[in-house]
């Protein structure tokens, strides 16, 4: 055996190694913390949107969005350069590469619908619907409860898609992003408390 072959192999070991463990890089304060923000930006909206104002509706929730982010992927990040091994930072890449395309999507279809004040009323269930497309991507690497979390995400995105109201109220951005946050939170915080019984 030669040093490309043995290297391909130990390659293909961390590969393994990466998908059977737990990805521990989403904190569960963060990962609260998203969900409070999300339920007060929804408690927010009426004072901060005007009624029927499309342009004002995707300004605001894509501000909450993108301090969502922060607050949400910071940790991740913050830990991949300053905490994580390079075996643990090869499974964050793995597994931002699987969730991030989502969000990316999300973002593509605000910009290109945004503007559009007939289908404004269809991006808090296309938002939904992509988000929960990213949980289910990365749900090898998180607890199996993930999978049910994320579903509910697609689920009530078709909903909200179904249901298309002209001005849509806070809870249906806020409200789902809030609880799902604050699942997910509990998801983790249970396989955390999991692990150290063992």
């Amino acid at each position: 055996m030669d040093v490309r072959d043995a290297l391909d192999r130990l390659d293909r070991i961390h590969d393994q190694l990466t998908r059977g463990e737990v990805y521990r890089g989403f904190r569960v304060p963060a990962v609260a913390l998203v969900g409070a923000l999300g339920l007060c930006a929804a408690a927010l909206q009426p004072h901060c949107v005007p009624h029927g104002d499309s342009r004002a509706f995707v300004l605001f929730w894509s501000a909450v969005g993108a301090v969502g982010a922060l607050v949400g992927f910071g940790v991740a990040v913050r830990s991949y350069f300053f905490r994580e091994d390079e075996f643990e930072r090869r499974r964050t890449r793995r597994v931002m590469g699987q969730f991030l395309p989502c969000v990316l999507a999300g973002a593509l279809v605000t910009f290109a619908l945004g503007s559009a004040s007939e289908f404004v009323p269809l991006l808090p269930g296309l938002w939904a619907v992509a988000f929960g497309l990213g949980v289910i991507a990365v749900r090898p690497h998180l607890p199996p409860a993930t999978g049910v979390v994320g579903l509910a995400y697609v689920l009530y995105g078709c909903a909200l898609l179904a249901w298309k109201p002209d001005a849509p109220p806070g809870w249906c951005v806020g409200g789902a992003f809030g609880v799902g946050h604050l699942a997910m939170a509990v998801v983790l915080r249970n396989q955390s408390k999991g692990n150290a019984d063992e």
